[in-house]
């Protein structure tokens, strides 16, 4: 799957004052160039809803929908000038929570969905729209991405990771093939995590020389795998009807809770093959103090316990998807271990945020194909997977 079965149409500039409300624009208008013409089309005025987002790195997401046209404002002379003058023109004020500089992006989906994102100037959140749609220049004016490079980028972890932390509600497209792969091996049950993880490695060929290639690629396999399988049996469920709403709020929680879940398990489950393959020695959940139960224990609940067991050889991971509002949990479940380890899927999170892990002596460790969300100096103080693994390593061999 490619980024264009996800985004039909991109366009994005870099606000300026003129565009922000209350700030030199009182319109609600954005001149109609090209790149918009190609968004919304010029065959006709075109109106419909959009849906807003902005992204900070200091406050939680906010969302907004509302109306919008594209319209030629010259359409009832055009006949006698031969002119036209395409304009943008939304409803509401959203515009008005960005500033100048930050990055705005307008897209249009494969589900002929608007989507306006407004991304905070030097945040992490930039950072990662930025890896996500691929912009490495971006102007005063919209620019938009050719289709051939929505083509040519393949929507693997890294994307998958960042559009499911922007939260758009999209429907990703899914492979018929994988629904008729997922309906042969378990029918029309979810299985467990650890059966889904085992059999998308079954699904991937490995080089485990590559450690943090092997671990996206087992990621991003269950991810597709699982979302087949989940549209079969959503797509089941949904012709049969809801008696009540709160069924049909009851169901939907339940499907947003299972797709929460499951890729913090699917993430576990991996590293532990992973560690397995490699060689290390460890206990997954074991119990340390007042019945905390760290991830992951190098090299095992038996050596935390034996006081006369060198607590520097000792190493503690733990792991979360995404880890913005909870990775202070791990830092007390393992008091032998002053400095603790913390793996995540998350993209780009912000230097706020990583410096009082740093303050925490916390260090993450992060696949190296999210790396590029992430700033120099963030980098210096974290860990791919294979470095962690080296680290593990080097200690376990220096026990006596």
């Amino acid at each position: 799957m490619n980024l264009s079965d996800v985004f039909t149409e991109v366009a994005h500039k870099n606000l300026v004052a003129v565009d922000l409300p209350n700030s030199g624009s009182h319109q609600h208008e954005l001149n109609g160039v090209a790149a918009l013409k190609g968004l919304f089309g010029t065959d006709a005025e075109t109106r419909g809803r959009i849906s807003w987002h902005c992204f900070t790195d200091d406050q939680e997401p906010t969302q907004e929908d509302n109306a919008f046209s594209f319209y030629d404002a010259r359409a009832k002379t055009a006949d006698k000038t031969g002119r036209s003058e395409w304009r943008f023109y939304y409803y509401g004020k959203f515009l008005s929570c960005g500033r100048v500089g930050d990055l705005l992006v307008l897209v249009r989906s494969a589900a002929d969905r608007y989507y306006g994102l407004i991304f905070q100037s030097g945040s992490a959140w930039q950072r990662a729209a930025q890896e996500l749609f691929g912009l490495r220049e971006c102007g005063a004016s919209f620019d938009t991405i050719p289709r051939r490079t929505l083509d040519s980028q393949r929507f693997e972890l890294l994307r998958q990771q960042i559009l499911a932390e922007l939260d758009l509600g999209l429907d990703l497209p899914v492979a018929a093939s994988d629904e008729e792969l997922m309906l042969k091996q378990f029918g029309r049950t979810f299985p467990t995590t650890r059966e889904m993880a085992a059999f998308a490695r079954t699904q991937v060929e490995t080089d485990f020389r590559r450690t943090d290639e092997t671990l996206g690629r087992w990621l991003e396999r269950e991810e597709q795998l699982f979302r087949a399988l989940e549209n079969v049996i959503i797509r089941e469920r949904l012709v049969k009807n809801f008696a009540t709403v709160d069924e049909f709020i009851q169901y939907s929680l339940s499907v947003q809770n299972r797709r929460k879940s499951r890729m913090g398990f699917a993430l576990q489950n991996h590293l532990a093959e992973l560690f397995t393959r490699l060689g290390l020695r460890f206990t997954p959940q074991a119990r340390t103090e007042a019945s905390n139960k760290p991830d992951f224990i190098f090299p095992g609940e038996l050596e935390y316990h034996d006081a006369t067991f060198n607590a520097t050889l000792l190493v503690m991971l733990g792991v979360k998807s995404t880890c913005i509002d909870r990775w202070r949990q791990v830092l007390t479940e393992a008091d032998r271990i002053t400095q603790k380890h913390l793996c995540t899927l998350e993209a780009g999170i912000s230097t706020k945020q990583t410096d009082e892990m740093r303050r925490q002596q916390l260090t993450l460790v992060v696949p190296m194909g999210l790396h590029s969300t992430y700033t120099t100096n963030q980098l210096q103080q974290m860990l791919c997977v294979a470095e962690f693994v080296k680290l593990v390593s080097d200690r376990q061999s220096k026990e006596a």
